[in-house]
């Protein structure tokens, strides 16, 4: 995920888009936990940087049947390609998320736009009934960039559609 971080934020910064690329690893020593774990840098970054208008947080999915990994798969420019999807948490189990729906229009916008560029390559927005840690910002997404079944070039070629949709928004947006 380094790597695809690196690339999504290597790309904003080439289109004069500011990024602060926190590296921190939550999901040790289990993946149970993580969100919490990773509450405390997050919020933090919001605090020295109250300028932040979005905060993505990408993930692989791990979804999977019968031990064996899924492969989600589009193509771009003719190459195998992951599929990207948006997962939105919502305040359906009480918490405090009071901006999930501006979240869910901003995802479904940005689902368009990459759609537009690059049909095939979104998976449907999911909503979660988990805050994912969305709840600090006015806008934060939670994108799957493939799945564990999914190659690391593949995930890398997926990420040219999603910096390029992200500043598409960004353009139309006016943040």
């Amino acid at each position: 995920m380094r790597s695809i971080g690196k690339l999504v934020a290597e790309q904003l910064e080439n289109q004069g888009i500011p990024v602060i690329l926190d590296e921190s690893v939550h999901d040790y020593p289990s993946y149970s936990g993580s969100y919490t774990r990773a509450r405390k840098p997050i919020r933090e970054n919001l605090k020295e940087n109250p300028s932040i208008r979005l905060v993505l947080d990408l993930h692989w999915d791990a979804a999977g049947e019968g031990g064996k990994q899924m492969r989600t798969l589009a193509t771009v420019a003719g190459e195998p390609s992951a599929q990207l999807m948006i997962v939105i948490g919502t305040d359906a189990t009480g918490n405090h998320h009071p901006n999930w729906q501006t979240n869910l229009s901003i995802a479904a916008k940005l689902n368009v736009l990459m759609e537009n560029i690059n049909p095939g390559i979104t998976r449907k927005t999911t909503l979660r009934a988990q805050r994912f840690n969305q709840d600090f910002a006015d806008i934060a997404l939670l994108v799957e960039v493939g799945s564990a079944g999914n190659t690391l070039q593949e995930a890398l070629t997926a990420i040219p559609i999603l910096a390029d949709a992200i500043i598409a928004l960004k353009n139309g947006a006016n943040w």
